[in-house]
């Protein structure tokens, strides 16, 4: 597992208070994943990982699953390097 993914599934769990059960459990489908809990994620990707994620940018399938999320931010970085 990626330092990303830890980073990840430490909002998961310190902030929501949620224990993901695979990286590739769809989130949302499995009712782990509600628009507040999406807006906390968001938030949190964005202070400790350094990036932005504008809210009119979001796509739902960029937080199905613990690996779509870390694409995500990983793509951001990307972007922002450039």
């Amino acid at each position: 597992m990626t330092d990303l993914a830890e980073v990840v599934l430490a909002i998961f769990r310190d902030e929501l208070s949620i224990e993901v059960p695979g990286p590739d459990v769809d989130l949302i489908e499995a009712g782990l994943l509600d628009s507040f809990g999406l807006v906390t994620l968001v938030a949190e990707l964005e202070e400790r990982c350094g990036v932005g994620i504008p809210f009119e940018t979001l796509e739902v399938d960029d937080f199905r699953t613990t690996r779509s999320i870390v694409r995500l931010v990983e793509a951001r970085r990307a972007e922002s390097a450039q």
